[in-house]
């Protein structure tokens, strides 16, 4: 039986698990769900979030940076973790995760109801959003020339959450990420991960 992703229709969270997964070659059968009514992933996952990972034996993986690093262990391939630079790595990782996790409290805040929302809240996760990206392009060289590996994984879709949730003005501040993004997003693993 293979693993099980459940995952949603544009999580980006679940996009890093799906691409990495297919960039390691692992089988892994995804099912997209509704979060919101997916009562059975509380028995897998009791914080009800996606994506959730799993297992052939019964038990679940929970948070794509810890279901990413699974994959990495059970692949055979080259890890996408190498050891040197490796903390370098970690941070990178961090700080993208920390793009996305902006990205979606944006989007939150932006589609509650009128009267509910909060201009300053908004105003803040943007700003934390370019201020990162901005700074990924000034290690850019540390992201872009290497063989694959985790730290690109999560900035490709990083940014290309931003771009579907938010704008891509970040492009024309960023010419480095910006190449390397385009070019990125036209790997296989990309391409099947794209939101629909």
């Amino acid at each position: 039986m293979p693993m099980i992703l459940y995952s949603g229709p544009t999580s980006p969270f679940g996009r890093s698990v799906k691409v990495t997964a297919l960039e390691l070659g692992l089988p892994v059968e995804e099912k997209v769900v509704d979060v919101y009514a997916a009562e059975f992933l509380d028995k897998l996952n009791p914080l009800r979030q996606i994506p959730t990972l799993a297992l052939a034996d019964g038990t679940a993986i929970a948070d794509s940076r810890i279901i990413c690093r699974y994959f990495d262990s059970i692949s055979g391939r080259p890890t996408l973790y190498p050891k040197d630079d490796y903390w370098g790595l970690e941070t990178r990782i961090s700080i993208a995760i920390g793009i996305t996790e902006a990205g979606l409290q944006r989007r939150m805040e932006v589609v509650r109801p009128e009267g509910e929302k909060s201009p300053a809240f908004i105003q803040k996760q943007e700003a934390r959003i370019g201020r990162s990206i901005d700074h990924l392009e000034t290690i850019a060289d540390r992201i872009i020339d290497k063989p694959l590996a985790m730290d690109q994984i999560v900035t490709a879709c990083a940014l290309a959450y931003t771009d579907f949730r938010f704008n891509d003005g970040w492009r024309q501040r960023c010419p480095k990420l910006d190449r390397w993004s385009r070019a990125f997003a036209e790997r296989p693993s990309m391409v099947a991960s794209r939101p629909n």
